[in-house]
């Protein structure tokens, strides 16, 4: 069974005007053709729509719902020619973009506001990744583009990445920490004595990583950067962070030190599935690779 958006509307005018000879001249037809397609329509569901009195037709039980439900109807036949045509056209109607949490926030705020305002009708979603859950969502088809993937491609197959810098890292204690004060390079069996702060790598087919932990070293997991940094000012904990995160910070009181088996900066990545790329995945890739969206991403500031 299948009913035209056309006689939906024709049904509900009749409905409107309570004639079929009213609706016909408002829709520049014949009554015949009118109340040939109200009958169809009514032999099409089984049900009778309406009641004739002499000139005049009011709604049955079953009209007056018909009526109830067919302006939803209507809106959704529409939606759909109007999405059919965008998706015919090459615009995706959704994209979902995975971020490795240590990105800086405010390039992203303006990417995605340029993006709403280049693709209006495509439903972004942005969610957020840790170390090698960036490659997992893309492998597990949780994301179409990664902002930030770090090091290398996992594997190869049907994957393109773009390299858009790397990310540099301070080693920070609290500055009433005991190695605050200490003046040499301090030694991995001197840092091993205290926790760790770390975020749980989100990866689940790839090994989980951490930002930077000793062997035989105790963690300490936390959700974010926030509360890693609130951790190290409060001697809690030791650890690496983000210089970019380090910067906002930098009215706390942390020391920066050196350490034996420091963090080197990490390499970071655009990355997408080679097929099926649409207009808005397109457009995405060639902001996000600018030069100077590149450096933003890996947290020089403008």
């Amino acid at each position: 069974m299948f009913t035209s958006d056309e006689s939906i509307r024709i049904v509900r005018m009749v409905a409107q005007y309570q004639s079929i000879t009213a609706a016909a001249e408002r829709l520049n037809k014949v009554p015949s053709a009118i109340s040939y397609t109200v009958k169809k329509l009514e032999e099409s569901f089984g049900a009778k729509l309406f009641e004739r009195k002499g000139c005049y037709i009011r709604l049955t039980e079953a009209g007056e719902y018909f009526i109830a439900h067919s302006k939803a109807i209507l809106d959704d036949l529409q939606a759909l020619k109007h999405n059919l045509g965008i998706v015919q056209g090459g615009i995706e109607l959704e994209l979902t973009i995975a971020v490795n949490n240590i990105v800086p926030r405010e390039p992203l705020v303006q990417f995605v506001a340029d993006l709403e305002a280049v693709f209006p009708t495509t439903r972004v979603t942005i969610r957020e990744e840790v170390y090698n859950g960036c490659w997992d969502a893309l492998y597990a088809d949780k994301a179409d583009i990664v902002i930030g993937a770090p090091h290398f491609v996992p594997r190869n197959e049907g994957i393109v990445s773009v390299p858009i810098g790397s990310m540099p890292w301070d080693f920070l204690v609290g500055a009433s920490h005991p190695l605050a004060s200490v003046r040499h390079t301090l030694q991995s069996a001197e840092l091993r004595k205290y926790p760790a702060v770390c975020i749980r790598d989100t990866s689940v087919e790839f090994d989980a990583r951490h930002a930077w932990l000793l062997e035989g070293q105790k963690p300490v997991f936390v959700p974010d950067f926030p509360m890693a940094v609130g951790l190290i000012v409060r001697n809690v904990t030791i650890g690496c962070v983000p210089s970019h995160v380090r910067a906002t910070y930098a009215h706390l009181p942390l020391v920066s030190k050196q350490i034996q088996e420091r963090k080197h900066a990490t390499p970071l990545f655009i990355a997408h599935r080679a097929e099926g790329t649409g207009k808005v995945r397109a457009w995405c890739i060639e902001y996000l690779s600018r030069p100077e969206m590149r450096a933003a991403l890996c947290g020089d500031a403008p």
